[in-house]
């Protein structure tokens, strides 16, 4: 492959990138980049026990459902209208909620989100942001329904 095809290739797979991920001018890393094209806990739970729906400033938006099993959280599921930032802040999220009680899952921050993705550019961290936000707001729900 001569150098004209290998830029054009490039070039292409930048634009893809671009479309799939949003635009940034930083890197993504490795783990951002596998959730985004091979996403994890994506789909609806039926009668979840928690469920929290955020929308974003830039159009996405974010629901988290949360099914509780003795005092843990057994299953954390999502589903996102957005870009492949915001599908790999609700895998992360998700991720790390699984197994942690509703307290513990409560003080989940964006931080330890960016952390456990290796990072995220500045450009999307409102994507973790409002993965973050839905979880508090799915807990707070699950709150709510025991409370009732």
């Amino acid at each position: 492959m001569d150098s004209t095809n290998k830029n054009e290739i490039d070039q292409i797979f930048k634009n893809l990138q671009h479309y799939i991920m949003g635009e940034s001018s930083e890197p993504y890393s490795d783990k951002v980049m596998t959730y985004a094209y091979d996403p994890v806990n994506i789909g609806e739970i039926n009668n979840p026990d928690g469920e929290g729906l955020v929308k974003g400033d830039c159009g996405d938006s974010i629901i988290i459902y949360l099914k509780v099993k003795k005092d843990k959280i057994d299953k954390a599921c999502f589903l996102v209208d957005g870009c492949g930032a915001s599908v790999a802040s609700g895998c992360a999220v998700t991720e790390l909620a699984k197994g942690k009680t509703p307290y513990e899952a409560s003080k989940m921050t964006p931080q330890e989100v960016i952390r456990f993705l290796d990072g995220m550019p500045a450009s999307h961290v409102h994507c973790v942001v409002m993965a973050v936000q839905a979880l508090q707001k799915a807990l707070n729900h699950l709150n709510n329904s025991h409370n009732s």
